[in-house]
C-alpha cells in the first residue's frame, strides 16, 4: 500500500510540474509579445500609461470590467517552486498520518473533540464550505473592490482550480480509502470540505489581497475545526484537504496564460475608430451628417 502511494504521487507530481513547465513557456511568450507591444506604443498616448504593461516584476490591480485590457502583469500567474512550499508542507504531514496508522496525533485530536462536543453536531460546515468561493466570485463586482483580473479570468481561474480540486480530492479519496472516524464509510483522506473551503481562500488571497484573503482562511479554518468537531474526519485529512485546496488555487493561475492562449482571448486595447458620412435628403432639400464612432 505505501508502494502505490508513493508511486501515486510521483506521477501527480510529475504531471504537476509538466503543466507548470507549459504554462510557464506560454507566460513567457505572452511576456514577450506584449513586451514588443508595449515598446511600440506612442509616448503620446497617455491615456493608456495606466494599462500598459511594463513587467517591472510588480503585480498591479486593475479594476473589474469587461473591456479589453492588456494582459497585466501579475506574479501569481507565473510558477515558482516557492509557491510549493505551504501546500506540500501540508500535504507531506497529511500523507504521512494516512500512511502511519498509528499516528497518535489522529487519536488525541479526536479524544479532545469527542469531549468537547458530547454529543452535539451541526451541519454549518456543508454550507460554510462555499462561501469562499462564493465570495472570490462576487467581491469582483462590489463596487471599491478593485480584482487583479477581469470577470472571464477571474470565472476560468475559479473553474481550472476547482476541477483541479476536484481531480485531487477524489483521486486519493478512491486509492487510499481511509474509513472515517465515525465509521460511517471509507473516504476520510482527504476532507473534501476543507478542500473545497481553502481552494475559495487561497483564489481570495491571490485575486484580492492578504486583507480579504485573511477573511477567506477564518471561514476555511472554520471548516476544517468543524470536520473534526462533527467526527467526519481525523486530523491528518484536513491537513491534507488544506494542502489540495491551496495547491489547487494556485494550479488555476498558473494554467490562465495557457488557456487565454488556447481560448486566443486577446485582451489588446483597440484604436478607437471614428467614421464622418455626409447625406443630402431631396426631398426636404437638407443636409445632414452622421457621425459613427467606435470605441
Amino acid at each position: 500500500m505505501k508502494q502505490f502511494i508513493f508511486r501515486y504521487i510521483t506521477a501527480l507530481f510529475g504531471i504537476l510540474f509538466s503543466l507548470s513547465s507549459f504554462a510557464q513557456a506560454h507566460y513567457d511568450s505572452l511576456v514577450s509579445e506584449n513586451s514588443v507591444i508595449s515598446s511600440n506604443l506612442s509616448v503620446n498616448d497617455e491615456i493608456f500609461n495606466s494599462q500598459v504593461v511594463e513587467f517591472t516584476g510588480e503585480s498591479s490591480f486593475n479594476s473589474d470590467s469587461d473591456s479589453t485590457y492588456i494582459y497585466n502583469e501579475y506574479l501569481g500567474e507565473r510558477f515558482s517552486y516557492k509557491q510549493l512550499i505551504a501546500p506540500g508542507v501540508l500535504m507531506g504531514l497529511g500523507l504521512l498520518g494516512a500512511i502511519d496508522e498509528k499516528n497518535g496525533v489522529n487519536k488525541t485530536v479526536r479524544d479532545c473533540m469527542t469531549d468537547w462536543r458530547g454529543s452535539h453536531k451541526t451541519h454549518v460546515d456543508d454550507y460554510l464550505r462555499f462561501l469562499p468561493s462564493a465570495s472570490y466570485l462576487a467581491l469582483g463586482f462590489i463596487p471599491g473592490i478593485k480584482a487583479r483580473h477581469n470577470t472571464r479570468d477571474r470565472f476560468l481561474a475559479a473553474v481550472t482550480s476547482h476541477a483541479a480540486m476536484l481531480a485531487l480530492g477524489y483521486g486519493f479519496k478512491l486509492i487510499i480509502k481511509e474509513q472515517r472516524p465515525d465509521m460511517s464509510d471509507r473516504k476520510s483522506f482527504p476532507s473534501g470540505h476543507v478542500a473545497l473551503a481553502f481552494t475559495g481562500a487561497e483564489l481570495m488571497r491571490m485575486e484580492y489581497g492578504t486583507a480579504y484573503g485573511i477573511g477567506g482562511y477564518v471561514a476555511a479554518s472554520a471548516v476544517a475545526f468543524l470536520r473534526l468537531y462533527n467526527d467526519k474526519h481525523w486530523f491528518n485529512d484536513v491537513l491534507m484537504g488544506a494542502g489540495i485546496g491551496i495547491l489547487s488555487a494556485r494550479i488555476g493561475y498558473w494554467l490562465l496564460p495557457v488557456e487565454r492562449k488556447l481560448l486566443k482571448i486577446n485582451d489588446k486595447p483597440n484604436k478607437p475608430t471614428v467614421a464622418v458620412m455626409p447625406s443630402y435628403n431631396p426631398q426636404y432639400q437638407s443636409i445632414g451628417v452622421s457621425l459613427v464612432a467606435q470605441f
